[in-house]
């Protein structure tokens, strides 16, 4: 009798535990474990070993590491593996005295993982076998190939999530479509976007609709009677008109979070490039959309920035106001205008690109003669060079943390001296990111340097600006078009349009002059 016959005679009334793994299963179909549950399966009966348990973990990576917490409060970093956990539980109970893998690296590819499979073996007691033959820990010479076999696991695993980071980030960066649902509006061939003949039309038209005073609950109505469906074939509802219309992809615009070379995102907002596909429409449209959509929440606490509140998107609202009414004008579109609850209410309007103009023309023109005679009310560290110099070495340290990643990516660094440096210049970052916003305060009140508002304006949040416009400006009061002034000039007849264009600009400016009122503070 061979060797392999007297091992399968001491073992016949052996119960084994069956562990199948597959990394990537988006679809979730699970034959890839399917696969390899019957060959783990064909091996026991061939050994013939009674099967008892089957523990599956499909869809997930044995390499990729979360940061987890463990029960003494500890953050660590971690392949999360619950179901290979609950089996060498299982062995170290003594419930099986088998552990069956199809292959090596479908059981372990992380180093903690294989030494956790090595301590419960010594502890159960237990034989551990592949069907391929890669995975055995009988003797010291077994476990010393199953280390080295699980390290080179480890770093091919390590150099394709390297490889594919670095093919998803040059992907985001050149703006190409990055697969999965494809946007309502457009259609995907040869692996890229374009705009579909059926859908597209439809988006444009419900940007039009809104722009033109409609509701989204009328486009709803509308659509869903006419039978149009969404991407999965049901019916509109304002929400997901709402994700059509807040979309970037239609400005032509793709937004991506960067992939950090160890599988994980990074914690930072979503960075936008121009994108490859056509736009359906122009950034002013898509903006102006987004500012109706915006207007028509409901009442918003601008005052109380962190209490909840919509963020502010327009400096000057709550300032602008109907001389008539002396009610706060809405944003809405390309206007502001004065919408009063009752009915025969005041609905003055004027457009928003022009006062908008004005009033910050105004307000910087005082700032600058504030900077050039300065009271005593300048606060204290408020000093703009300060803030210049930290701004600096914040775009410093980004460079530079986007080159380490770069070379990580390339594999001129290894892993250890990655993490190390990243954490090293992470940690600055931050560091400079509090003192910067200490010396930048975005609250109005004692702690704005009304000396430096001018050259600060620029960049600065809606929040910010109108905090600061609101220190020296009480009201802009919005009256009635001039009765003694056309609406609109009409061309003259063999006047160029270039004449025509620079006395039309002239008239407006003059009715603006006369419809706009400023209320400033003493």
């Amino acid at each position: 009798m061979g060797h392999n016959e007297q091992e399968q005679e001491s073992t016949k009334a052996l119960r084994a535990v069956v562990y199948v793994r597959i990394s990537d299963d988006p679809e979730g179909t699970e034959r890839g474990v399917d696969r390899q549950e019957a060959d783990c399966r064909a091996y026991a009966e061939a050994h013939g070993w009674e099967v008892a348990a089957v523990f599956r973990e499909n869809d997930t990576s044995a390499f990729k590491q979360r940061t987890i917490t463990l029960p003494s409060g500890e953050r660590v970093r971690r392949v999360v593996r619950p179901q290979f956990r609950a089996m060498l539980k299982h062995l170290t109970d003594g419930q099986a005295q088998v552990m069956i893998a199809y292959d090596l690296d479908r059981a372990v590819r992380d180093p903690r993982d294989l030494e956790d499979l090595i301590d419960a073996k010594v502890l159960g007691g237990f034989t551990v076998r592949s069907v391929t033959g890669s995975l055995r820990l009988d003797t010291d010479s077994d476990v010393a190939m199953a280390r080295v076999l699980g390290a080179m696991a480890n770093k091919s695993s390590a150099d394709t999530a390297r490889r594919v980071a670095r093919a998803a980030k040059q992907q985001a960066i050149e703006g190409a479509w990055h697969g999965g649902r494809v946007p309502f509006g457009y259609r995907a061939e040869a692996g890229a976007l374009v705009i579909d003949p059926v859908s597209g039309p439809l988006v444009v038209e419900m940007y039009q609709r809104v722009l033109a005073g409609d509701s989204l609950y009328r486009i709803r109505k509308d659509w869903n009677a006419r039978g149009i469906l969404t991407t999965h074939g049901c019916a509109w509802s304002d929400r997901t008109l709402k994700m059509v219309l807040y979309n970037p992809s239609n400005k032509g615009v793709r937004e991506y979070r960067p992939v950090m070379p160890d599988g994980s995102r990074a914690k930072t907002s979503k960075m936008q490039v121009k994108a490859a596909w056509p736009a359906l429409v122009d950034e002013d449209t898509w903006q102006q959309v987004s500012d109706v959509l915006d207007s028509r929440k409901k009442a918003r606490n601008f005052h109380q920035p962190g209490s909840g509140a919509a963020v502010r998107m327009y400096p000057f609202s709550g300032l602008i106001r109907c001389s008539l009414c002396g009610t706060a004008m809405i944003h809405r579109g390309g206007v502001y205008q004065c919408i009063q609850p009752t009915p025969g209410g005041c609905t003055r309007s004027i457009r928003s690109a022009e006062i908008e103009r004005l009033v910050e023309e105004a307000v910087l023109a005082t700032f600058e003669q504030i900077t050039l005679h300065p009271t005593k009310h300048r606060t204290s560290g408020s000093d703009l060079a300060a803030r210049v110099g930290l701004a600096a070495t914040l775009d410093k340290d980004r460079e530079r943390l986007a080159r380490l990643d770069d070379d990580y990516y390339d594999g001129l660094i290894d892993k250890a001296m990655w993490v190390r440096q990243r954490a090293r210049i992470a940690e600055r970052i931050e560091a400079t990111r509090h003192e910067y916003t200490a010396t930048t305060p975005e609250h109005a009140g004692l702690s704005i340097d009304v000396t430096t508002v001018a050259a600060e304006w620029e960049g600065r949040t809606p929040m910010w600006q109108y905090q600061a416009a609101s220190l020296i400006l009480q009201a802009v009061l919005v009256h009635a078009h001039p009765a003694d002034m056309m609406t609109a000039i009409p061309k003259r007849r063999n006047e160029s349009t270039e004449d025509f264009q620079v006395r039309r600009d002239a008239h407006r400016a003059a009715v603006l002059t006369r419809r706009v009122e400023f209320v400033w503070r003493a």
